[in-house]
């Protein structure tokens, strides 16, 4: 199945960053951030799950529209809150080792 860019799950590195507040765009507990998580993480992270997606690099956070920190589209496969929570739970695995 193709990616459908339209309706795609978008995940920001945000997201996962840990020097952000959650009230600044992060969605994961700080036991789940990273360190400067980027959307080559984030692209590993989700081939670990076996997902589609794509990465956009010249896209800016709305919040965040200094810093061009890209964004990843990913497949709609279920929930976007579990699969922000998987993704932040691989990122943290990841930097940990």
């Amino acid at each position: 199945m193709a990616l459908d860019e339209d309706t795609a799950w978008v995940l920001w590195p945000e997201y996962f960053d840990r020097s952000r507040p959650r009230s600044r765009g992060r969605k994961v507990k700080k036991g789940l951030a990273v360190v400067n998580p980027t959307v080559d993480m984030i692209s590993a992270a989700l081939r670990q799950l076996g997902l589609q997606h794509k990465v956009e690099r010249e896209k800016r956070y709305p919040a965040n529209w200094f810093s061009s920190g890209g964004r990843v589209l990913v497949e709609r496969t279920g929930p976007k809150s579990q699969l922000v929570l998987k993704v932040g739970e691989l990122l943290a695995s990841a930097q940990r080792s």
